[in-house]
């Protein structure tokens, strides 16, 4: 007892040191509130990690009056902020904050709280709680254009509750009063679409959206909200389970797009369209759709949605032997995927950061509120070691609850990072592969051998195919990596078929095929085999593949009686000095990272066949384990 008395009170000596420094570096670095909260308004669009720690100075000085009447829109600015990465919850938090700092008369900032409180039930669809946030956003309003955002979020709310018949009648009241403002008529006409969709009436759904696409103004870009709500409008149109293909077909030709303003939703819309031609086997069609799709993508469309449209016009161009245009297809999905996976790493980190800021966030808030309690309680000396006391175990038990899930957190950020580092691995096999295969397609075309050109065309479509399907996994089977090998091996036994034979041997049965094994993993080992060992021969040589069980363990043996490591190595000095081994460096940082991750026990090891001989050989052999590990 005697020793926690002490480190109590070294905590406590420690903690009014600290306290003492935060005042007085907060009181020197001190900044006019006004100037900062504009400063993170103009930020929160872009750089909205800054702007919340810009909101943290002017939280941090909330006992100052010139503060305090700003903290309202400050912690606003916050929900915002979160809601636009859909961080509900927190966004739900901050805005409910920022009522208890609104002031009485200032009635206009509370009717804009409660009508984002409103958009984020029905994102939850909790259509009571939208309901109400609605009403009260209609009582605090006192101009027209909040006025109509709250009665629009009401209409929302009938959509939601399936009440089609009364959210037409509230529609055609908002009409009225809507005028002829244009962006206000796109809005109604939406949810019109909308509710007509619910009823099954597609023919006039199909109306509102051609009135959405013909009202929307060609001097004026659509925010993000309504190209949200026109992109839902869609959606829920054309995946309602009783529309019948047809009837999609029929409505979509239908539609014509007479704004540039949306060129990505015309180009999503397109690709739509060429989905439901896919499902007619009207090639036609969906070749003139996707042509349409490729022509309004600009920089506002998705990575991930013109990777897809160029992917599908790949598949229709090689199957129609339009090989330059599948090829010039296949560049830009390669493209497209890549940048997608660039966006998908930013916005992780940028979604992190932003949470980790948030906690930085409450913790600052932490420190005022224990500042502003150890500064009352200086006031009474009689109870200050008491509450003080009191205050440093809780503090001590929130630290070890901090620290405990502050761990937890860095060991899920680890595991997190491992898998977006082994998807980032799995991505850069399909550029290496992609590149080797498609020289073998030229290396057939330079030579004019039109008919072993498109015969291996044939064979690397169907290789292709499986590569980037796979390529979306961790894992896959045994067995279908074993096809996979087996195709590509084929391939360049066509392409090198003067110099050399081969054997493949997959003696597996059973349950063995259906373990699980890294894709692509086999794959690099042929290919060196082929590519820096055999074709260098001078006469005919021999590659073997095996595969085979062993107690917990399948072993793939790959043996060449090519020129051996050495000599590749020397011929690589001379040759391509700026050359590096992409896929064998690809596999052994896959393994390491796949080991780390899934507590797997993958292995490689690469030797020479026989040193004496003038071609000395290798193999490769490796070891896939039979028996799942824990993960």
């Amino acid at each position: 007892m005697k020793y926690i008395i002490i480190a109590i009170g070294v905590l406590f000596c420690a903690n009014l040191t600290a306290q003492k420094k935060f005042k007085d570096y907060s009181i020197s670095k001190r900044q006019d509130p006004a100037s900062l909260l504009s400063q993170a308004q103009q930020l929160s669009d872009n750089s909205p990690t800054q702007a919340i720690k810009i909101i943290e100075q002017i939280v941090a000085n909330k006992k100052d009056k010139s503060t305090y009447g700003l903290l309202d829109e400050a912690y606003y600015l916050l929900g915002k902020i979160y809601e636009d990465i859909d961080q509900n919850d927190l966004a739900i938090q901050r805005y409910n904050e920022a009522l208890t700092y609104t002031s009485k008369g200032d009635e206009n900032q509370k009717a804009l709280i409660h009508y984002r409180l409103g958009v984020i039930a029905l994102k939850k669809e909790k259509s009571k709680v939208a309901n109400s946030n609605f009403d009260k956003c209609l009582l605090y309003s006192d101009n027209s254009q909040q006025i109509y955002l709250c009665e629009t979020g009401k209409i929302d709310v009938l959509i939601l509750d399936n009440q089609n018949e009364s959210a037409l009648s509230e529609l055609a009241k908002l009409k009225e009063k809507s005028g002829k403002d244009s962006l206000q008529l796109v809005r109604l006409k939406s949810r019109t679409a909308q509710v007509y969709t619910q009823m099954n009436d597609f023919e006039n759904a199909a109306v509102s959206i051609q009135e959405i696409y013909d009202n929307i103004p060609q001097n004026t870009a659509l925010d993000d909200e309504d190209i949200s709500q026109l992109t839902k409008t869609q959606d829920k149109l054309f995946q309602n389970i009783n529309m019948t293909n047809t009837q999609q077909i029929e409505i979509q030709n239908s539609i014509r797009y007479k704004n540039q303003n949306v060129k990505g939703n015309i180009a999503r819309e397109n690709f739509r369209l060429s989905n439901a031609y896919e499902k007619e086997n009207d090639v036609v069609g969906v070749t003139k759709a996707l042509e349409t799709s490729k022509k309004y993508i600009d920089v506002s469309t998705e990575s991930n949605l013109v990777a897809d449209i160029y992917k599908k016009s790949y598949e229709y161009n090689l199957k129609q032997g339009k090989a330059t245009a599948a090829l010039d297809d296949l560049e830009k999905y390669v493209t497209a995927k890549e940048q997608s996976i660039i966006e998908l790493e930013n916005g992780l980190k940028e979604e992190v950061e932003i949470v980790k800021t948030q906690k930085s966030l409450d913790l600052s808030q932490s420190d005022i509120k224990l500042q502003e309690k150890e500064n009352d309680l200086m006031k009474s000396q009689l109870t200050t070691q008491k509450i003080v006391i009191g205050l440093l175990s809780l503090l001590v038990l929130g630290s070890l609850i901090f620290f405990y899930f502050l761990n937890r957190n860095i060991k899920a950020k680890k595991r997190a990072n491992q898998l977006l580092e082994l998807k980032s691995l799995r991505t850069q096999m399909n550029p290496h592969f992609i590149f080797n295969a498609l020289n073998s397609v030229n290396n057939f075309i330079a030579k004019n051998d039109e008919k072993s050109a498109n015969k291996y065309l044939s064979e690397f479509s169907l290789l292709m195919r499986m590569v980037l399907d796979y390529s979306k996994q961790d894992f896959i089977t045994l067995r279908e990596e074993i096809e996979l090998n087996e195709l590509y091996l084929k391939l360049e036994h066509f392409r090198f078929r003067d110099k050399f034979d081969y054997t493949f041997d997959a003696n597996i049965d059973g349950h063995e095929l259906d373990i699980e094994v890294p894709p692509m993993l086999i794959q690099p080992f042929i290919e060196n085999a082929v590519w820096h060992g055999l074709r260098y021969r001078e006469d005919k040589g021999k590659l073997s593949v095996s595969f085979s069980k062993e107690v917990d363990n399948i072993t793939v043996i790959i043996t060449d009686n090519g020129i051996g490591r050495e000599k590749s190595k020397a011929l690589k000095t001379k040759n391509q000095k700026n050359h590096k081994s992409t896929g064998l460096n690809n596999v052994t940082n896959r393994l390491a990272v796949l080991n780390s991750t899934y507590n797997k026990n993958f292995s490689v090891e690469i030797t020479d066949k026989d040193s004496t001989h003038e071609n000395v050989g290798t193999i490769a052999r490796i070891v896939l384990p039979i028996t799942p590990s824990n993960q």
